[in-house]
């Protein structure tokens, strides 16, 4: 047999044959709708042995290549199997510091999972759930991975999302002494604020930051890098600053009515509910946009009482961005989509959104090889209505003051060296890219890390 590449392929001994993933455990949507807590209920050693007995180990390695991290997918997966959790605890973190994280929320679907050869006939090896099945397991049984004595040498990193993380990580291993900046009053980035407990419960991230303060991690919030502090002043306390904030502004719709009361973006609305413990109450609730985020505020918007939840996106369902799980699950909890409709204008009544009048889309060629459909809006028109409306179009990043950005208000870094403007000064992940996945941003904050230490020896 032969694989894409014209690769010859020995297969594994007795490997599992099923077209289809090892099912995962997860609440029944009757129950999950009356709570936050996590759906998926994760591996068990039976579940994941079965599954990593599906991987072929094939030489080619489709999945890391995809992988943005380029985790050692096989390897681990082989060690799984193997019954040797430590090893492939071991093995993940040689290139991702955050598996317990990616493994929930990663998009690996449209990454590594994407070109694995088990997907040629039959669904692909369930990579993600393998990969927070061994992070699970190690948080409850593994030892620590080890860190170096310390140098002396201060590291700052402004950002303590999964670049900024990443980075703090591979940096307090390595012996330095790290300082965490956040500008909000509390740790964890998107990761804490954007993302429900129902996909990525909070306990994870903490469990990441208690790890980093056992390894020395400083930790400042309430701290805004370009604004409280300067980036100049920094880099003149710290021999080297890693500028990970982000990327946090909301994108508008540019309509009429887009600052009615009861329209919300979605930073404000999934801040309510996986924050403040608050979720912002409403009978009729319309989520416009496709991505994860969009999907997120729908189920929140199901679990405050909403009665009618409605998803609103300009493309077909096949283009939407989301991850194909969480679709699922959000139509399981009785989230329905109005699809190829595109945001007109929102009507108020008594000064109050009262409603949404959309126009008609209709799918054009791709706006580049391989990418989405393009689309085109027709005369057609029609009203949804609503008591509240929550904006999930996408962010952008914020200019940093003292640093040299492009017209997108992203940090302009060398692309080698990840070298900002400010000598001394680092910056990665959205910040420098835009709004890009969580893995991206990780594996940028692992890159900064090995930078750093190259320079500073």
């Amino acid at each position: 047999m032969f694989l894409r590449d014209n690769t010859v392929f020995v297969p594994v001994k007795d490997p599992n044959l099923s077209k289809e993933k090892t099912p995962m455990p997860a609440q029944p949507p009757e129950q999950r709708i009356a709570n936050y807590d996590e759906v998926a209920l994760g591996y068990t050693e039976e579940l994941a042995a079965a599954e990593s007995a599906r991987c072929l180990k094939c030489p080619a390695r489709y999945c890391s290549e995809t992988c943005p991290a380029h985790v050692p997918t096989t390897e681990f997966i082989a060690k799984v199997r193997a019954g040797d959790y430590q090893a492939a605890y071991e093995l993940i973190s040689e290139k991702n510091a955050l598996p317990a994280i990616t493994g929930r929320v990663c998009a690996q679907e449209k990454q590594c999972e994407l070109n694995c050869t088990r997907g040629i006939r039959g669904e692909s090896v369930s990579i993600g759930r393998l990969e927070a099945f061994v992070a699970d397991w190690h948080a409850a049984h593994g030892k620590p991975l080890p860190c170096a004595a310390k140098n002396g040498i201060p590291v700052a990193v402004a950002g303590s999302g999964p670049a900024g993380l990443a980075c703090a990580d591979d940096l307090s291993r390595a012996g330095y002494d790290v300082t965490l900046f956040e500008a909000k009053d509390f740790m964890g980035g998107i990761p804490v604020y954007g993302i429900p407990g129902f996909v990525l419960p909070n306990a994870i991230v903490d469990r990441k930051l208690a790890e980093l303060r056992a390894q020395g991690v400083g930790m400042k919030v309430g701290v805004k890098v370009g604004t409280d502090i300067t980036v100049e002043e920094l880099c003149s306390q710290y021999k080297a600053v890693f500028v990970a904030t982000g990327a946090s502004k909301p994108v508008l719709p540019g309509i009429p009515g887009e600052t009615l009361p009861g329209v919300y973006t979605a930073n404000e609305y999934l801040t309510a509910a996986n924050v403040a413990h608050t979720p912002i109450p409403g009978k009729r609730v319309l989520v416009i946009g496709g991505g994860n985020t969009a999907i997120d505020a729908a189920r929140c918007a199901i679990r405050s009482g909403s009665e009618q939840v409605t998803i609103v996106y300009r493309r077909s369902e096949a283009e939407m961005p989301a991850r194909r799980e969480e679709i699922a699950h959000a139509a399981e909890e009785g989230a329905a989509l109005q699809l190829m409709a595109a945001p007109a204008e929102f009507t108020a009544t008594d000064g109050v959104l009262s409603g949404l009048v959309c126009r008609r889309t209709v799918l054009t060629a791709p706006d580049y090889p391989g990418g989405r459909n393009g689309i085109a809006v027709t005369e057609e028109q029609f009203t949804l209505e609503a008591d509240v409306a929550v904006l999930a179009l996408g962010f952008t990043a914020e200019p940093i003051p003292g640093l040299k950005t492009n017209d997108k208000g992203c940090i302009v870094v060398d692309r080698d060296t990840l070298a900002a403007s400010q000598d001394g000064a680092y910056a990665g992940g959205d910040a420098v890219t835009g709004a890009n996945t969580l893995v991206h941003a990780m594996a940028a904050g692992k890159r900064a890390a090995a930078v750093i230490q190259e320079r500073l020896g």
